[in-house]
């Protein structure tokens, strides 16, 4: 369990955020109400509870398991596990590309063929390196979109438009050290993350100010070329960063 709460708690506290009665959740999701009941009161979630309920509470499911403190099965993984992979060059020209050519180029990333992993994908998790709390969580959440510290602190300072200007070693501390989890941060890995910012908040215990500066006006379209790039293999991502520098006019 990466979270100080076991999942129930989480979930309870993400439900009570959006006002979500657990019996039109277990509908939504075609669970058995009783079966929701008793993850609300600490057993831990099955692989179908977590799969189902994911898009009812427009979770990815991969994410879902993340929060539960389980393995993300192998079919939700990213497909590479190519340490040299990195989406960092293809989020900057993200960045600097008029809206109508970052349609384009998520148009290009779905149309990647997906290609059949071998065995389990993403990059090794060194989470035994980490106290068990919601630093170590955002972390694994950034993780299980192929993001590893320093591709997470190059995508938050774009995302933030430069507020969040860290180190990867920053980045890291926070699984280390509770009290690095500040609001900003929430905000800013909830736009990496496509979570919405209060969303993540509730999940984490953490309130955010009113007054929290807003994210860059592109920060969701960096969310969903990262989402989706995690299942290219290295290669393909190679092809698909030519295609974003010729959108970016670079």
């Amino acid at each position: 369990m990466t979270g100080v709460l076991g999942f129930g708690a989480l979930l309870a506290r993400l439900m009570g955020h959006r006002n979500l009665d657990p019996s039109a959740v277990s509908t939504a999701a075609h669970l058995d109400r009783e079966a929701l009941a008793a993850v609300l009161d600490g057993r831990p979630p099955t692989d179908r509870l977590l799969r189902t309920v994911g898009p009812v509470l427009d979770l990815h499911a991969a994410d879902l398991f993340v929060l539960a403190g389980q393995p993300v099965p192998d079919d939700l993984t990213p497909v590479t596990r190519n340490p040299r992979w990195s989406v960092s060059r293809v989020v900057y020209n993200t960045m600097v590309m008029p809206a109508e050519n970052r349609r384009l180029l998520l148009d290009a990333i779905r149309a990647q063929p997906l290609v059949p992993r071998a065995g389990r994908g993403g990059s090794d998790w060194p989470g035994h390196r980490y106290e068990p709390g919601f630093g170590t969580v955002l972390l694994e959440l950034a993780h299980n979109r192929n993001l590893r510290v320093m591709c997470t602190a190059k995508a938050l300072y774009a995302v933030t438009d430069g507020r969040i200007y860290l180190a990867a070693s920053t980045v890291a501390g926070i699984g280390r050290d509770p009290g690095a989890v500040t609001p900003e941060l929430v905000a800013g890995f909830a736009g990496l993350l496509g979570i919405p910012a209060r969303d993540l908040a509730a999940l984490g215990g953490i309130d955010l100010p009113d007054d929290l500066p807003p994210l860059h006006p592109r920060a969701a379209d960096v969310a969903a070329v990262v989402r989706e790039a995690r299942r290219l293999t290295t290669a393909q991502l190679e092809e698909v960063h030519l295609t974003s520098r010729r959108l970016a006019d670079r």
